[in-house]
């Protein structure tokens, strides 16, 4: 038993091969990036969100820095990537808990305003230094999100430690200074 014959005549089709090729590429990138968010943080989240707009601002700019006469494909690339980054940045505001939250929700809704703002203006003016406002504010806060990472990473370290320490009987000074509360206090959970 053999495979069947195929009908010599049928002449293979590269393009049609790589746009499958690409397609399957496509559809492998999107699950990646929805398991990435399913399997996220809420900070990683954050940092996910931000590293979003940076990328739609990083697309953005050049289009306004050439100060020319926006054809109608950029004049639809601003457009589309400066609402996404908007709606984004609009996203986090709305889920800062503002009672829990305190003095920190309020500082990061006036960034988070700060950023809508100039974003809106660079869209209607063509300002790429409105832009680069955001990107600053965002790359700092940014910044600061993933240090709360990287102690709340230490803070795993450390109890996983002094668990580890404490079964072999050794004794072991913990720090109680409850880092990581940032996301506790200024996210609703």
């Amino acid at each position: 038993m053999g495979f069947p014959e195929k009908d010599k005549t049928e002449k293979f089709n590269f393009s049609k091969s790589l746009k499958g090729i690409h397609m399957t590429a496509k559809v492998a990138y999107d699950e990646y990036k929805r398991n990435k968010i399913i399997t996220a943080s809420g900070v990683e989240l954050i940092i996910q969100l931000y590293d979003e707009v940076i990328a739609n601002i990083r697309t953005v700019r050049p289009i306004l820095a050439r100060g020319e006469k926006l054809s109608f494909d950029d004049i639809k690339t601003k457009g589309k990537k400066l609402n996404k980054s908007v709606n984004i940045i609009t996203a986090l505001a709305d889920s800062l808990d503002m009672e829990r939250g305190g003095e920190i929700s309020e500082n990061l809704n006036k960034l988070y305003e700060f950023i809508n703002v100039r974003l809106l203006n660079a869209n209607l003016n063509n300002d790429p230094r409105m832009l680069d406002e955001a990107t600053r504010v965002l790359s700092e806060l940014r910044e600061a999100w993933i240090g709360i990472v990287r102690q709340e990473d230490q803070d795993k370290q450390r109890k996983a430690e002094h668990h580890r320490d404490n079964e072999s009987g050794v004794a072991y000074a913990r720090n109680e200074r409850g880092t990581g509360a940032y996301n506790r206090l200024a996210i609703k959970t």
